[in-house]
């Protein structure tokens, strides 16, 4: 990373953010990092008309452009240029419109020192990892040579390149593809690599696209069974384009997902007061041949303790990245998981999720100066977690689902991967090909 771009019309703002890049280089003693300043949107563009910006802080309320507006352009300008929100504006609908117009993460003010940084070591990874490999366009997945000249390649070396190449796809794609189905593919693609990592192989994992697709790669896959790799990705996913050929493992994943996949919308009718009551487990409604269901089976008041809880999990998962765990924060992360998994069991309907978030509880009470040592390593693991836990509560009781059982195979996939980082596999149950089992 060489050039930086910090667009704000507070001169505060432009200083703090300053002395936060400053501070890391001299954290992480990178090399020399150009920062230039920007006091609105339209002033921006015409310093991007002119020259190229590696990383670029926009503020979305300025004068003579905002902050949107301004992605718009630079993002057309710099494709490659990763933008960053930093805004007052912390609602759901001005980060969706940030990042459909080419934004790549949004910071809400006032942004924490510790995480602030954190991120712009990933953004600094990512722009070094982009511009090391630019010189052909000749492909390493196996569908297409018809690729842009850039690619990314990661060298997993050990558990630590993992949890970063975990996070690091992420903030990637998740703007670009349906989450929920990335989210899966990063999932199969981490464990798989773990798996490789435990059978002493260093997986490549080589990304590449073209104006309408990603493409995975997987290289020095021949170390597991060619079969038994078929048949983890035909019983995984319902529908994936991949090839297998001797030691490379390619999926193609398309950019605009309204192409690959029908996505159903449903007409709420104006708010009413919710009715809880043992003949009703559900309100149905229909689009098209889809069905969507409002699920009414749990009680007010656990429906209210659920969502507090789940909360309480936000803040508490926020500060495992950038700060130390202690004892205490670990006891306030058990409570929470007891309670939530204590209102899970009592419902038939979401059992399976209740006995897997308590025996999950029972792991880090066991030792928690594990949890603790693992923390910042499962950081990224655990929001994404309880992200999920947040958007599947959401969707089953208020939004609509297909079925109960919606988002189960997600968070049950997170929760195996946070036992894989406290309880390891054991090396011996890999050796045969039987045990090759990890979702």
């Amino acid at each position: 990373m060489q050039k930086v771009l910090i667009v704000d019309d507070q001169t505060l703002n432009q200083t703090l953010l300053e002395a936060y890049i400053q501070q890391y280089v001299k954290q992480y003693n990178t090399g020399p990092i150009e920062i230039k300043k920007a006091d609105h949107g339209l002033e921006a563009v015409k310093m991007c008309q002119e020259e190229a910006y590696d990383l670029i802080f926009m503020d979305i309320l300025m004068p003579h452009m905002n902050g949107i507006e301004a992605t718009k352009h630079i993002h057309a300008l710099l494709p490659q240029a990763i933008i960053v929100i930093v805004s007052t504006e912390g609602d759901e609908e001005n980060q969706i419109q940030a990042l459909r117009s080419g934004a790549k993460d949004y910071f809400v003010k006032p942004i924490q020192p510790d995480i602030f940084k954190r991120r712009l070591h990933l953004y600094a990874t990512m722009i070094d990892n982009s511009k090391g490999i630019t010189s052909s366009k000749q492909s390493l997945n196996l569908f297409t040579n018809t690729i842009f000249c850039y690619k990314t390649t990661y060298h997993i070396e050990n558990e630590e390149d993992l949890a970063q190449l975990w996070e690091s796809l992420l903030f990637k794609v998740k703007d670009n593809v349906r989450t929920n189905f990335m989210s899966d593919l990063i999932r199969f693609i981490y464990q798989l690599s773990q798996v490789m990592l435990t059978r002493k192989v260093q997986p490549h994992i080589v990304i590449e696209e073209n104006e309408h697709y990603y493409f995975f790669s997987i290289l020095n896959i021949n170390i597991v069974q060619s079969k038994k790799v078929i048949q983890l990705i035909e019983n995984y996913f319902d529908q994936i384009d991949y090839l297998l050929k001797l030691n490379i493992l390619s999926f193609k994943v398309m950019k605009d997902f309204s192409q690959t996949m029908v996505i159903t919308t449903m007409v709420i009718p104006e708010e009413q007061p919710r009715k809880f009551s043992s003949d009703s487990t559900a309100t149905t409604y229909e689009k098209g041949s889809e069905i969507l269901q409002r699920f009414d089976f749990m009680e007010e008041e656990d429906m209210t303790s659920l969502e507090l809880k789940l909360g309480e999990l936000s803040t508490q998962f926020m500060w495992m990245g950038s700060n130390e765990l202690n004892s205490d924060d670990v006891d306030q992360i058990i409570v929470s998981f007891e309670r939530i998994s204590s209102i899970l069991l009592f419902y038939s309907q979401t059992q399976t999720l209740g006995t897997a978030i308590r025996d999950l509880t029972a792991i880090i009470k066991k030792d928690e100066t594990v949890f603790i040592a693992m923390a910042a390593q499962m950081s990224t693991l655990c929001k994404s977690f309880n992200n999920d836990l947040i958007v599947w509560f959401k969707t089953l009781f208020y939004e609509g689902a297909p079925s109960v059982d919606y988002m189960n195979a997600s968070i049950l996939s997170n929760i195996q991967m946070i036992h894989s980082f406290l309880e390891p596999m054991d090396e011996a149950g890999m050796e045969g090909d039987d045990n090759f089992e990890f979702f």
